[in-house]
Order: structure tokens, then C-alpha cells, then sequence
């Protein structure tokens, strides 16, 4: 257990810029449930053409996980927290529940909702981080009984090598994505964006579960390192929401096909997120697994075999849980529709 305020406020740098170029570049938000929940819908839909851009934001992710256990694989995926296949069983069935029903987890309420002064994710970020902190409480100092304190132990001389190359490379990336054409940009900068994001989770310490939960541990010997990972990523991803929010504003992307920046809803229907906010921090606390370190890290995880495959256990829970709590929302609002339509009509 170390606090690494450089690897992960260059995560946080990492994570922050790939959302704001999947957001100047094609208007889209980078809230990583809302990418690869639609994305397997659409698998049983056979509208794989209209989730494109999704997917390429996935593969992004996938190779990023590579990329991340090849060259720096001691810190981004140390073993898999030996949980019972029960509680990541749980906690993934917790996470795909929360995360729709709230729409969104810490890269879409975090990263992307609060730069764009969402009333919803500025509600949604405070209910899962202390539902989320009361879980590892109780887990760690109720039932296990462990018992430490204070803040982590700095780690010095820090690990910089990863952390600063894929940053180097990142802007790089971004440079040449942005100076593209429009037609190769359009297939090129969803897979940058994901690319550069999961570098970003690998650098940070966010694909760590004991890392995550040690965050999550006020209780505990507390490790801040998240705190700077969310900081700095919002440092980079501000900017280009704050400059969005102007109506006349259009992304690079803006001359064709009627490309705008999306603006989901910012305030309304708090009933589901706040219920799905808390399952979402109950379940997050309970292995430290959220989508995004999720797709990142299922492959590398289960490489390992044991506990990895746990952990692919409960990335499997996550989407399923995901598209059932989806398909019992989409026939409740039917059978809805089609009460307000028989009562309109009488």
C-alpha cells in the first residue's frame, strides 16, 4: 500500500484529455457504462452501425489493457483481490444494476458530469463515494476486524517511466487525431480516446482494486492517490465542457452529418439515481470494480487465473446486470406508455 501522487495525477491528466478529445473531436460523453451498455445492447438489436463509434471506444480500452500489462503490468494489475466468488458475484450484479439505473459511474457523473455542472452528477458523485466508503467500513473494520490508520506511505522515488511516455505518446496522439481528415478521423479518434483513457486508468492505479478500496478506506491506513486521479482529470476535461455549453458551439465533427455536441440531461428523475447511485457505491466498494477499470482490466485479470477469474466473473455480472435492469426499465415504460395512451383515449 503506497501513495503515488505522480502516477496518479498523470492518470488523471491521461483520463481527463481522452474525454475531452472524444468530446471536442466527435461530441460524444465518455461515461464508460453508457458506452458499453448500448454497445451489447445493440448486439441483440443489430444495430452495430449506430453504437460504431462505441465500440471503437472499447477496443480503445482493450488494447489500452495490453499496452498496460506489457509494459507496466507490476503496478496496473497486481493479483485480483481474493474475495469469494459470492461477494464479486454481488458486487458486479450491484454495479450493472446501479450504473443504469443512475445512468452513469465515476467516469460519466465524475469526470464528465461535474465539468458540465450537472445538478444530477453533483447528487450521483456523493452518494456512491460515501455509500461506497460505509461498505468498506463495515467490510474491513466490522466484519474482518482490521485495524490501521492514518495515510498511506509516499511512495519515493515514483514510478514515472509508463506514466510519463504515455503521456508523451497521448499527446501525440491527440495531435495527429485532431489534424486528420474527417472521414479517417472518425474511425481513428473514438479508438484514440480509448486508448488514451485506459492508459490513463492503468497509470492512476484505478485498474487496482486494493488501491481503489484502500481510497475508499477513510476508516483505514487511507491512500488520497484517487483523490488526485479525479482532480486532475477534471483539470483536463473542464475546459472543453465549460466550452460546450455556449448553444452556438459545435465539435470538430460539427459540419457533418449534423454531428453536435451531446448534452444529456442535467437535472430530473432523481428518484433512480440516487438508488442507483448508492447500489452502484455498494457494489463498488465491495470489490473495487467499476466498468471502466472493468473493460480494461478483464483480459489482463484473467490471465492470471484464480481470483482473475473472479474478477471476470463479476465484469460478466456488471453487463448482465447492466442489460436486464435496461430491459425491465424499456417494459415498464411501455406498459406505461400504453396505460397513458388507453386513459387519453377513454
Amino acid at each position: 500500500m503506497a501513495f503515488t501522487p505522480v502516477e496518479s495525477s498523470l492518470g488523471g491528466l491521461l483520463i481527463g484529455s481522452a474525454a475531452s478529445l472524444a468530446y471536442m473531436a466527435d461530441g460524444k460523453i465518455t461515461g464508460i457504462s453508457g458506452i458499453l451498455g448500448p454497445a451489447l445492447r445493440s448486439l441483440g438489436t443489430c444495430q452495430l452501425r449506430e453504437t460504431l463509434w462505441k465500440w471503437l471506444f472499447l477496443l480503445g480500452l482493450v488494447l489500452a489493457g495490453f499496452a498496460n500489462l506489457l509494459l507496466n503490468g507490476s503496478f496496473a494489475f497486481p493479483d485480483a483481490m481474493p474475495f469469494s466468488v459470492l461477494r464479486y458475484l454481488l458486487g458486479g450484479l450491484c454495479i450493472g444494476l446501479g450504473t443504469r439505473l443512475g445512468r452513469g459511474c465515476t467516469s460519466g457523473h465524475g469526470i464528465c458530469g461535474l465539468p458540465r455542472l450537472s445538478q444530477r452528477s453533483w447528487i450521483a458523485v456523493p452518494c456512491f463515494m460515501i455509500v461506497a466508503a460505509i461498505t468498506v467500513a463495515v467490510s474491513r473494520h466490522a466484519v474482518d476486524r482490521q485495524t490501521s490508520g492514518g495515510i498511506a506511505k509516499l511512495e519515493w522515488p515514483p514510478r514515472w517511466e509508463f506514466p510519463v511516455g504515455a503521456t508523451i505518446a497521448a499527446a501525440v496522439l491527440i495531435v495527429l487525431t485532431v489534424c486528420l481528415p474527417y472521414r479517417v478521423r472518425s474511425y481513428v479518434s473514438p479508438t484514440a480516446s480509448g486508448l488514451i483513457f485506459g492508459l490513463g486508468l492503468g497509470c492512476s492505479g484505478m485498474t487496482r482494486q486494493d488501491k481503489v478500496l484502500n481510497f475508499l478506506d477513510v476508516a483505514g491506513t487511507w491512500d488520497p492517490s484517487l483523490m488526485l486521479v479525479m482532480g486532475c482529470g477534471l483539470c483536463a476535461s473542464a475546459p472543453s465542457f465549460l466550452y460546450a455549453e455556449k448553444e452556438d458551439r459545435k465539435p470538430l465533427c460539427g459540419d457533418h452529418n449534423d454531428c453536435a455536441f451531446e448534452k444529456l440531461a442535467k437535472r430530473g428523475d432523481y428518484g433512480s439515481l440516487v438508488s442507483g447511485s448508492c447500489a452502484f457505491g455498494l457494489g463498488w466498494g465491495l470489490i473495487g470494480i467499476c466498468p471502466g477499470p472493468g473493460v480494461v482490466g478483464v483480459v489482463p485479470y484473467l490471465s492470471q487465473g484464480g481470483s482473475g477469474l473472479a474478477f471476470g466473473l463479476a465484469f460478466l455480472a456488471i453487463c448482465a446486470s447492466w442489460l436486464g435492469t435496461d430491459w425491465v426499465l424499456a417494459v415498464w415504460k411501455q406498459r406505461q406508455s400504453t396505460r397513458y395512451a388507453a386513459e387519453t383515449t377513454e
